[in-house]
């Protein structure tokens, strides 16, 4: 998605008379709590519709190397270790028709919204920008931030999620933090009109928008749970895209004329992850270690994916440039080592627990089945547990899946995101490591290259080898189904941008 945005821009058909048309997409699930910070909002579902409707002060374009674009922002300067200076882009107008000013942006950033404890987006600040300490005006287009520490990622982290830019005026005018929460005021190329609790989002061409016309009139967000439905809509006309297509779906939609699939190769990961400190029988160390290496994870990624997912036995992406350690092996599949690891573990067949929801992610329930007969073959009583919901998962503890991606080209934005102390493994309760979070606070708060590859490396040592807590299974694909003259460039990333194509200026 271009960011700013080359590569991820909607080109529309046009209607009768050239009129701009309107686009339907039909969703596995929506989130009807739009306020892109609120801790609702931290979800694959979420950000696929929030990407449009807002904008940050930078913005990283996932679908041209991860280039790290201006966006609200036009300018970017570095006062010394701890403090940035932002020139504003001028004549911004919000959904409401007022114009963005550094007021809004210390209101976006600030205690009421973002950074206090009690804020909504405390959870987004402590996942997204952790560092940040304080914004402050210093004319009406410029402001400073002040971060606790220095921060070798912090202008990633503008580029991530977090500083999504609201109206100060709007907020202030609100009734009530869930009346605003239903219907926040941004700068994004869509504006929000209509919301049908948990079944339907209706966005509307924001005409004012800094970065030129929106291509679509309107974009209108369906949920429609079931992916046979999601099929006969698009078959029948009544969607123009529809998400979370899987593989032994696909040739349902490319034997139809005037219909195509696409899809990028994804940043995205489906992980599994151990709660020790809830599941009594996981305490063993050797017996997290056998779960890992019981897992054929090339079987899950060919078989069940048909060759569209990639393996993933470890933390190292390229995108990580001089920390990647394309060398490092992870974790491999090795039953020989799972039956040595075995011997030396207390287990004696007891039940462990690994509780599902089996729809929130596509393939899920067969990612759970291959999983369970892999650990059968290998001696490992592991029980599926069908749940309804999240809670009950994390109520249950033991084994869980889960998913994370790369939203910047480091790996604080990964391994440390995805189960540092701020994350549901830590702060549910389900498993802690002393070493393995100092390492991760000075992965994030020091430069000296040579230090932060040591810190990474050390991290990757105890929850491979030491305490595994997290397992990598493969990459999860972003397959759409759509309307063949719908032209659009998927993200590798859940997030969909549906705005109009803007000249990329990046930061330096």
């Amino acid at each position: 998605m271009m960011a700013l945005a080359a590569g991820a821009m909607a080109l529309p058909r046009m209607a009768a008379g050239g009129q701009r048309p309107s686009l339907k997409v039909a969703v596995q699930d929506l989130r009807t709590i739009l306020e892109p910070v609120d801790s609702a909002s931290i979800a694959n579902v979420s950000w696929r519709v929030q990407y449009s409707i807002f904008d940050q002060l930078l913005r990283t374009d996932y679908n041209d190397n991860f280039r790290l674009n201006f966006a609200l922002a036009k300018s970017l300067k570095q006062i010394d270790m701890k403090t940035y200076e932002i020139g504003l882009r001028d004549n911004v107008k919000f959904h409401d028709g007022s114009t963005m000013s550094a007021d809004d942006v210390v209101l976006s950033l600030g205690p009421d919204r973002l950074r206090g404890e009690k804020a909504p987006g405390a959870a987004v600040l402590a996942n997204f920008l952790s560092s940040l300490a304080d914004v402050q005006k210093v004319d009406d287009r410029t402001v400073r931030l002040l971060t606790t520490t220095e921060d070798p990622v912090f202008t990633n982290r503008l580029g991530a999620w977090g500083t999504q830019i609201i109206s100060a005026k709007a907020w202030h005018a609100a009734k009530n933090y869930d009346a605003w929460a239903a219907k926040p005021i941004g700068t994004g190329p869509y504006k929000i009109g209509d919301v049908r609790s948990g079944d339907e989002i209706t966005l509307v061409a924001h005409d004012e928008y800094w970065g030129g016309q929106p291509p679509f009139a309107s974009i209108r967000f369906k949920r429609v749970p079931e992916i046979a439905a999601r099929i006969a809509g698009l078959q029948a006309g009544d969607y123009d895209i529809i998400t979370d297509i899987t593989p032994d779906h696909i040739a349902e939609i490319e034997g139809v004329k005037g219909l195509s699939v696409t899809g990028v190769e994804t940043m995205w990961f489906r992980f599994l992850t151990f709660s020790p400190l809830k599941t009594p029988v996981l305490k063993d160390v050797n017996l997290r270690r056998a779960l890992a290496c019981a897992i054929d994870r090339d079987a899950l990624a060919d078989g069940l994916w048909n060759g569209r997912a990639k393996a993933l036995n470890g933390w190292q992406l390229p995108i990580f440039g001089a920390i990647n350690d394309p060398g490092r092996k992870g974790v491999s599949y090795d039953p020989a080592l799972v039956k040595e690891l075995l011997a030396k573990s207390s287990y004696k067949g007891e039940e462990i627990p690994y509780p599902s929801v089996g729809t929130y992610y596509p393939m899920q329930l067969a990612d759970n089945q291959a999983l369970v007969e892999m650990w059968k073959a290998a001696g490992l009583n592991v029980k599926l547990i069908m749940c309804e919901n999240w809670t009950q998962v994390d109520n249950l503890g033991g084994i869980a899946d889960t998913s994370g991606g790369a939203f910047y080209a480091d790996p604080v934005s990964m391994l440390w995101q995805i189960i540092g102390p701020t994350n549901d493994l830590q702060a549910g309760g389900g498993w802690t490591n002393a070493e393995f979070n100092t390492l991760g606070h000075e992965l994030e708060t020091t430069t000296d290259l040579t230090k932060r590859k040591a810190a990474f490396k050390r991290m990757q040592d105890i929850v491979e080898i030491e305490d595994p807590c997290i397992t990598p299974l493969h990459s999860m694909p972003f397959i759409y189904g759509q309307k063949a003259d719908v032209s659009w460039q998927p993200s590798p990333l859940p997030q969909m941008y549906l705005g109009p194509k803007i000249s990329p200026e990046p930061v330096a």
